[in-house]
């Protein structure tokens, strides 16, 4: 069922429950209190017609008794009544029964201090019992309409709070599956969504941690902004900002997913450093999964824009990482990587280019595929294999969403 359901008949089960039980605490209740109310009434009347036949009985007047007799069926809702004397023998008696049930109260007949014998009277309960059903009824009525009530308002809650899930669901799927079918419980199919997420690419980064990593063996991916390069002299200082502006968003976006720390290395070139372990591959492949992102967020945003992105990339490997200004030796081992990649990338190739060392990796033979070039050692990225292509057009997509969404 769907969450809206489940909710409902949950609420409504809960409310008819408690319901129920208050009412037979109030059939209960109410029946003590009518049987007390009777029995006071019964005793009260056979203490009266009692206190009246005492001194008819004294002098044995036997007709004076049936007469009173018949006054007090007449007169009260007694449907019968009789004397006995002490012995149990019936000494008078007047009406007769007509209801089902009756319900039967004595009390003494006395001559000063003596019992002299007892009277019996008789009390229809016909009219009490039915009371006591239409109450129970009209209990029962207001338990059902209110657990109807209810479900009905559980309902259109649940299906509100479910609709909302859905939505949720729909934007981590960024919509692309909206019409495969799900389950039809709203819960389910957000957690299918999330089982869906490569959450490990997905977290947002962290810190760069110890500089450690600076001197283990890392990847560089080399952009020569070849575009930038004409349009420094043709665009106004604002136009350009905003162009390198969205070029950095382009690079800053595709790095996050691969922990890439981007620096500027010439005027129209940028170095992204790859380093360290992580659940995403070695650093040579999480080179080439960021430069095929740049290459493919650039060819799709250039179908928004009148400008182009025209960029040249290079992966090379290195022994040593970027360092920092606490330690400028690894910095300064590598610049001859960047001399070579600079060197590449201004022949304008129109592919990814992988050096030598980047091919020999085992996670970019595995996980990729390519073929020689015309520039020496380098190869050309051509292709990933079918899970991580599925994983980094998902993650384009993500990218796409975020720099097209609306300020």
């Amino acid at each position: 069922m769907s969450l809206g359901q489940q909710l409902a008949l949950t609420a409504a089960s809960c409310c008819l429950f408690v319901s129920l039980s208050l009412v037979v605490l109030a059939t209960t209740s109410s029946q003590h209190l009518l049987q007390s109310q009777q029995a006071e009434h019964g005793n009260a009347l056979a203490q009266q017609i009692a206190s009246r036949l005492g001194s008819a009985m004294e002098t044995g007047d036997l007709l004076s008794m049936g007469a009173s007799l018949q006054r007090f069926v007449a007169t009260s809702p007694a449907e019968q009544v009789a004397i006995f004397d002490v012995e149990g023998k019936a000494l008078g008696q007047a009406g007769k029964q007509v209801s089902a049930q009756l319900q039967e109260y004595r009390a003494p007949v006395r001559i000063a201090s003596d019992v002299a014998g007892e009277v019996l009277i008789s009390l229809s309960t016909d009219s009490a019992q039915a009371a006591r059903w239409r109450f129970l009824l009209s209990l029962l009525g207001l338990a059902i309409l209110l657990s109807v009530a209810v479900y009905g308002l559980t309902l259109h809650l649940g299906q509100r709070l479910g609709n909302h899930l859905l939505q949720l669901g729909r934007r981590i799927n960024l919509e692309e599956n909206a019409d495969a079918a799900s389950p039809e419980n709203e819960i389910q199919a957000l957690a299918l969504s999330i089982d869906g997420l490569p959450m490990d690419l997905l977290r947002a980064r962290s810190s760069s941690g110890p500089r450690d990593e600076d001197y283990d063996s890392s990847a560089i991916l080399y952009l020569h902004l070849t575009s930038l390069m004409g349009y420094v002299d043709t665009l106004d200082e604002e136009s350009l900002h905003r162009y390198t502006d969205r070029l950095h968003q382009v690079v800053y976006a595709a790095a996050g997913f691969y922990r890439g720390r981007i620096q500027v290395m010439r005027q129209f070139g940028l170095a992204v450093y790859f380093s360290g372990e992580s659940s995403a591959g070695s650093a040579p492949f999480r080179a080439a999964s960021c430069a095929w992102l740049v290459q493919a967020v650039s060819r799709e945003l250039e179908k928004q824009m009148s400008l182009t992105f025209g960029i040249a990339m290079a992966v090379a490997h290195s022994e040593l990482g970027a360092g920092d200004e606490t330690d400028i030796y690894p910095g300064l081992y590598i610049q001859h990587t960047l001399d070579e990649l600079q060197a590449v990338c201004a022949s304008k190739p129109p592919q990814v280019m992988l050096s030598a060392g980047v091919c020999e990796d085992v996670d970019v033979t595995g996980r990729l595929e390519q073929r020689p070039s015309e520039l020496g050692d380098y190869a050309i990225l051509e292709s990933f294999e079918g899970p991580y292509q599925d994983l980094l057009e998902r993650q384009l997509q993500l990218i796409l969403r975020r720099l097209t969404a609306p300020a």
